[in-house]
């Protein structure tokens, strides 16, 4: 289904100067929060499909790209968690992608103030929707959506391919933001732990 074009570079070395320095790399916290962070990263990048009986294949496609979605959105708030950059701070600039998420989630905010409680989250989306192009935007609107329940594959258009692949590809963006992230912050405490040395 989805060609695996995903790699957390560095988590080996991670895990090895973990192991090799204990707490002093970095906290027992630390290290518990991104450990989850990568178990969901993995799932999120392995996700393939949610079957049921009695659904449709067009109802399952969506509700796939929408599961998947809130795997990737997990792991970069687990990710930003660990490494004090709230994924709610993260701007993802996709002009092209954004064009396809306004359309899924024009159909999706009706009525935005029966579904998101935050105010600034409501006020991004409506900047999101007038033609800001931070996608992140979009991803933290359908994570609440999915995750609190007025999620619908009829509703964010994800019942059609196209609206469905455009989930996929916010997953895709999510995933490949998190690993941009997690090296940008490994090498980080590396370059630290080599001058103390």
């Amino acid at each position: 289904m989805k060609v695996d074009t995903h790699h957390l570079v560095g988590w080996k070395q991670f895990c090895a100067t973990c192991r090799a320095d204990g707490g002093g790399f970095c906290s027992p916290e630390t290290r518990a929060t991104l450990n989850r962070f990568y178990a969901r990263y993995r799932l999120a990048l392995k996700f393939e499909a949610v079957h049921a009986h009695g659904y449709s294949e067009r109802a399952m496609r969506g509700y796939t790209a929408g599961l998947r979605l809130l795997a990737a959105y997990s792991a970069a708030e687990l990710l930003g968690e660990a490494t004090d950059e709230k994924v709610v701070g993260w701007e993802i600039k996709d002009p092209k992608l954004a064009v396809a998420l306004r359309k899924s989630l024009s159909h999706a905010t009706g009525d935005a103030n029966g579904v998101f409680s935050d105010a600034r989250l409501k006020q991004r989306l409506d900047q999101f929707m007038a033609g800001d192009d931070d996608v992140r935007v979009a991803a933290t609107a359908l994570r609440v959506m999915v995750a609190h329940g007025s999620f619908t594959p009829t509703g964010t258009d994800a019942l059609t391919k196209t609206g469905a692949d455009a989930l996929q590809r916010l997953s895709d963006v999510l995933l490949q933001q998190c690993e941009q992230r997690f090296a940008s912050w490994l090498h980080g405490k590396l370059a630290k732990r080599a001058e103390t040395a």
